[in-house]
C-alpha cells in the first residue's frame, strides 16, 4: 500500500539542512515505502546523484557493516539510504559519526530504523547537530484516506483558533469511528479482510517478542515474561503508567516490568504523554499516561472488533477512542510548523484533561 506520506517533504528538507537524516518508526509503519518515495521524488526532480539504496535485511550488507563498519560507511557514496540500520548496532552508528565529523557536507546519509534513535543516549548525544530525526508513525486518518491537503489542526489551533467556530465538519457515525479504531494505521492490514487483519496483528506482536528483535535494543532473559508484559501494557492503553499493577497481573517483579516497558518504548510499541503541571516539582510527582502506538494493535490485544465497539455500552470504546485521538495528535505533531509538546493533566481532586498541546510561550490547548 504505497500511500504518499506527509513526512516525505520533511525528509527532503532535512537532507538539504543536515549531514544525515534518521527516519525512526515502528516496524511496518512504512519506512521502506518512504525511502522508495524519496528515491523516486529525487529522480522526478532531476536531483543528482540518485539515492543509492541499501538494507540490512540483506545478510551480505549486514555482515559487511558489522565486520568492518568504518570501511563500510566510508565507501557509501552520497546520498545513500540504509533501511533497518539498527541491526548493525552501535558501532555502525559510531562509524557514521566519524564520517560525518570528517565530511560536513549535507545530505550524505538517510538511515531508517525500527527502534527509537534515542535508545543509546550516548550515540544520540554524539550525533546531535549532525542528524535530523524524522518520526514516522502508522498512517494518519488523512494519509489513509489519501487526502492531499495537509492535516493542519495543530498549527491552525494556535495561529487561527477562531476559525474553528462555525466550521462545517463531515459527520461520523459511531460505527465509522469504530472502523477507524479497529483498522488502525499500519498500511498492510488496512487492505485485509477482518479475519486476516486480526491474524496480522497477532503475528506482529509475536514478532516483537522474539529474541532477534529484542536484541536490537536490549536483553530479555525470559521471552514468555516479556510477552505477558507486552500484552498487558498494550491492553492498558490510555492508562497512567503503573508498573506495580502490571507486575501484580503478570506475576513479575516491578523492576523487571519497568525494564520490559522500556524495551517496548524503544521498540516503539507504546509511547507516553508526560503529566503537565505548572512547576517542575509538581510535575515530577505525577505519572505519565501510556498509549499503544496503534489502535488496531490495541483492539486486537483486547479482543474487540468493529461490531463490539459500535455498541453504545462497549466498555472499551472510550479507552480506544482516547488512544485514537492522542495518536492522531502525535502524528500531526511530526509535520506541524508550530513546535509543540503533548501532555495530559490530572489533579488530586480527579479533574482530568486527556490531551494538552503545549505551544510556544507555554500556551495551552
Amino acid at each position: 500500500m504505497d500511500v504518499p506520506r506527509r513526512s516525505l517533504a520533511i525528509v527532503q528538507d532535512y537532507l538539504d539542512s543536515f549531514r544525515a537524516v534518521v527516519i525512526s518508526g515502528p516496524r511496518q509503519s512504512g519506512k521502506t515505502t518512504l525511502l522508495g518515495q524519496l528515491a523516486r521524488e529525487r529522480q522526478r526532480l532531476g536531483l543528482s546523484p540518485p539515492l543509492s539504496s541499501r538494507t540490512f535485511d540483506d545478510p551480505a550488507e549486514l555482515t559487511s557493516a558489522v565486520l568492518d563498519p568504518t570501511t563500510y560507511v566510508d565507501q557509501l557514496r552520497a546520498p545513500s539510504s540504509i533501511d533497518e540500520f539498527q541491526r548493525a548496532g552501535g558501532t555502525f552508528l559510531l562509524a557514521a559519526k566519524m564520517r560525518l565529523d570528517r565530511d560536513r557536507s549535507r545530505g550524505q546519509l538517510v538511515l531508517a530504523g525500527s527502534t527509537s534513535f534515542l535508545t543509546s543516549k550516548k550515540v544520540a548525544d554524539s550525533l546531535a547537530g549532525r542528524v535530523g530525526v524524522v518520526e514516522l508513525w502508522p498512517l494518519s486518518v488523512g494519509e489513509a484516506a489519501q487526502v492531499h491537503t495537509d492535516e493542519p489542526f495543530i498549527d491552525r489551533v494556535f495561529t487561527a483558533p477562531d476559525s474553528f467556530f462555525g466550521l462545517t465538519l463531515p459527520r461520523f457515525s459511531r460505527a465509522d469511528v469504530a472502523e477507524l479504531i479497529a483498522c488502525g494505521g499500519f498500511p498492510e492490514p488496512r487492505t485485509m479482510p477482518v479475519r486476516a487483519r486480526s491474524n496480522w496483528f497477532r503475528s506482529y506482536l509475536a514478532t516483537i517478542a522474539t529474541k532477534d528483535v529484542i536484541d536490537e535494543v536490549g536483553e530479555v532473559r525470559k521471552l514468555a515474561e516479556f510477552r505477558r508484559v507486552l500484552d498487558l501494557v498494550v491492553a492498558r492503553s490510555a492508562h497512567e503508567a503503573n508498573a506495580a499493577a502490571i507486575a501484580g497481573d503478570a506475576g513479575i517483579h516491578p523492576t523487571t516490568v519497568a525494564q520490559h516497558v522500556e524495551l517496548l518504548r524503544n521498540l516503539m510499541v507504546v509511547h507516553e504523554l508526560p503529566a503537565w503541571a505548572s512547576s517542575a516539582t509538581t510535575k515530577a510527582k505525577r505519572h505519565p499516561k501510556r498509549y499503544a502506538v496503534d489502535t488496531g494493535l490495541a483492539a486486537a490485544v483486547l479482543g474487540t472488533d468493529v461490531a463490539a465497539l459500535t455498541e453504545v455500552r462497549s466498555p472499551l470504546f472510550g479507552q480506544l477512542f482516547e488512544t485514537f485521538v492522542v495518536n492522531e495528535l502525535a502524528k500531526q505533531r511530526t509535520w506541524a510548523e508550530t513546535d509543540v509538546r503533548l501532555h495530559h493533566f490530572r489533579d488530586r481532586a480527579g479533574a482530568e484533561i486527556d490531551a494538552l498541546i503545549v505551544g510556544p510561550g507555554e500556551r495551552l490547548v
